[in-house]
C-alpha cells in the first residue's frame, strides 16, 4: 500500500480543501455525478494548469463523497515521492481502501490473495481486473453504497505510457455493465494524456471539465483572499503588530489588484497569504512587499504574476544565490535518489542518506544530516544550508518526522509549480536552477572528498572528511 496517498492520511489530512464558499456549483455538479446509480459516462475528468486548483477540489470532492458513504477509495499521486510518483501500488493501495470499507469485498479479496499470493507482484492489469474489478461486479449494484474512486494528479505519475495504460484500463473497466464505480480522474491537460480522452473508445465514456471555463473564479479567489487577510488579522501573534493598521486591511484596490495578478492560479493566493503570514515578520509589511511588485501587463503568460511573486520572495531571503545553490543539489540529488534508489551517499563514521526515491524524507541519523551532507558539498559553514532554505518558508515546508528508531528532515514544495519555475530558465532568469550543471557539481564534490585522506580532519565543519559515494 502507497503510504500518504489515500485523502484520509495524514499526508493529506491537513492539506488544503476548498474554502466552504467557493467552487460550489462545480462541485454541486461533480457531487451530484457521483451519486448516480447507472451513471452515463463512467469517468469523469477534471483538467486544468499548475495552480488551478486540482488537488483542492478533489480533497474537498473526497471529503463530501465519504461523509456520505460514496467514497470507495482515492490515491492521490505525487511526483518525487516514491510510493506516489508510479502506478506500482495505485490498484492495490485502491483495493485496501475498498476491502476495509465493503466486508463482502474484503471477503473476495482476501480469498482471491489466499489463492494467489503473487497478486502484488502481476501487471496493473490483472492486479486490477482481481483486485478491483471482478470484487466490485460480484455485489449486486443495489447492495452496494459506495459510488466513486478518486484518483488526482494522473500527470504526476512519472511514466507516461502507464499513465495511458491507466487510462485505457479504467475506460474499459466502465463501459462494463456490471462495473457499480464511476472514476474521477484529475490532470493537467498533458498532451498525451488528452490524445487519449479524445479517442473514440474513451470519449463516450467520459464527462470532461475544464477548469479554465469555469466562471466565477475570481471572486472565488477573492474570497480565499479575504478570508485568509481575516485570519491573519484575528491571529494572536500580529495583534499588536497589526494595531495600528487603517482599516479595512487590506484595503479593496489591494484586494482586486491581488485578485488580477492571481491570472485565475489558486496557488498565487495561496503563496501570498503563506508570505503576508511569516511569524517571523510584520504582515502589513510582508503585503506591501507584495503589492510593491511590479505588474506584468507585458507577458502573455498566466503564470508571470506568480513568477515575479516567487522572484521577490526569494530575492529577500540574506542570501538567495545561496538558497537557490541548495534548492539545485536537492532537486539533482530528488533526480538522482529516482534513477538509482538504494544508498547514494555514505560518509562512514558520520551518517548515512537512503533514498526510496524521494529526498523529501530522506532517512537520516540526525535530523538535520541531509542538509549537513549540502553543507560539506558546498563547503559551508555548519548549518548554512538550513538557515538559507529557513527564510523561503512560504514556498518549502522544513519539518522533522519520525519513526520508532530514526528521525529525518522533511523537505517539501508546497507546490510544484515553484519546482518548475526554479528549472525553467524563461521564468526564473537568474534563478534558474540548470539540473545538469547541479548533477556535475555534486559529482566534482564528491570526487573531491573521496581524494582526502581518510584521516584528515575538517575542523571547519568538525566531521569526519572520509567520504565514498555508492550506487547501488
Amino acid at each position: 500500500m502507497a503510504r500518504g496517498a489515500s485523502h484520509d492520511s495524514k499526508d493529506q489530512y491537513d492539506a488544503p480543501k476548498c474554502h466552504p464558499d467557493t467552487r460550489k456549483a462545480l462541485l454541486g455538479d461533480i457531487n451530484a455525478w457521483i451519486k448516480i446509480a447507472d451513471k452515463e459516462t463512467g469517468i469523469m475528468f477534471l483538467h486544468g494548469p499548475a495552480g488551478s486548483g486540482k488537488s483542492c477540489i478533489a480533497r474537498s470532492v473526497c471529503h463530501d463523497a465519504s461523509s456520505e458513504g460514496l467514497l470507495g477509495a482515492s490515491f492521490f499521486f505525487r511526483r518525487g515521492t516514491s510510493d506516489r510518483n508510479n502506478a506500482d501500488k495505485l490498484f492495490t493501495t485502491i483495493a485496501y481502501q475498498l476491502a476495509m470499507i465493503n466486508k463482502d469485498i474484503r471477503r473476495y479479496i482476501l480469498a482471491e490473495v489466499e489463492c494467489n499470493p503473487q497478486i502484488f507482484h502481476m501487471s496493473l492489469e490483472v492486479q486490477f481486473r482481481r483486485l478491483i474489478f471482478e470484487p466490485c461486479c460480484s455485489i449486486p449494484r443495489d447492495q452496494l453504497l459506495i459510488k466513486a474512486i478518486v484518483i488526482d494528479g494522473l500527470d504526476e505519475c512519472e511514466d507516461e505510457i502507464m499513465q495511458v495504460s491507466m487510462l485505457k484500463l479504467l475506460a474499459k473497466a466502465v463501459r462494463y455493465e456490471g462495473f457499480p464505480l464511476g472514476i474521477f480522474i484529475t490532470s493537467r491537460p498533458e498532451l498525451h494524456i488528452r490524445e487519449v480522452f479524445d479517442t473514440k473508445e474513451i470519449i463516450f465514456a467520459t464527462q470532461v471539465i475544464s477548469l479554465d471555463r469555469i466562471p466565477g473564479v475570481s471572486q472565488d479567489i477573492r474570497t480565499v483572499l479575504e478570508s485568509g487577510f481575516t485570519r491573519i488579522l484575528n491571529d494572536p501573534r500580529f495583534r499588536r503588530c497589526l494595531t495600528s493598521v487603517p482599516r479595512p486591511w487590506p484595503s479593496p484596490d489591494a484586494i482586486k489588484k491581488l485578485v488580477q495578478r492571481s491570472s485565475s492560479q489558486f496557488v498565487y493566493s495561496a503563496t501570498v497569504l503563506k508570505y503576508v503570514s511569516s511569524p517571523d515578520h510584520n504582515p502589513a509589511s510582508q503585503l506591501e512587499i507584495v503589492l510593491g511588485i511590479r505588474d506584468s501587463h507585458d507577458s502573455p503568460s498566466p503564470l508571470a504574476d506568480l513568477d515575479l511573486l516567487y522572484q521577490e520572495i526569494i530575492s529577500r531571503v540574506p542570501h538567495p544565490k545561496r538558497a537557490i545553490k541548495v534548492l539545485g543539489y536537492i532537486i539533482a540529488m530528488k533526480q538522482l535518489g529516482r534513477r538509482v534508489p538504494g544508498r547514494i551517499i555514505v560518509i562512514p563514521g558520520e551518517f548515512l542518506i537512503k533514498f526510496s526515491g524521494d529526498i523529501t524524507k530522506a532517512v537520516l541519523h540526525n535530523q538535520n544530516r541531509l542538509l549537513l551532507v549540502i553543507d560539506q558539498l558546498l563547503d559551508l559553514p555548519c548549518g548554512e544550508s538550513y538557515l538559507a532554505l529557513n527564510q523561503l518558508h512560504s514556498l518549502i515546508s522544513l519539518n522533522i518526522g519520525s519513526n520508532s528508531t530514526r528521525r529525518h528532515l522533511e523537505i517539501t514544495f508546497y507546490h510544484k509549480s515553484f519546482q518548475d519555475f526554479l528549472t525553467t530558465k524563461k521564468r526564473s532568469d537568474v534563478f534558474y536552477i540548470n539540473i545538469r550543471k547541479m548533477h556535475s557539481d555534486i559529482a566534482q564534490s564528491c570526487l573531491k572528498f573521496m581524494g582526502l585522506s581518510s584521516y584528515e580532519t575538517d575542523q571547519h565543519h568538525g566531521m569526519s572528511k572520509r567520504f565514498t559515494a555508492q550506487f547501488i
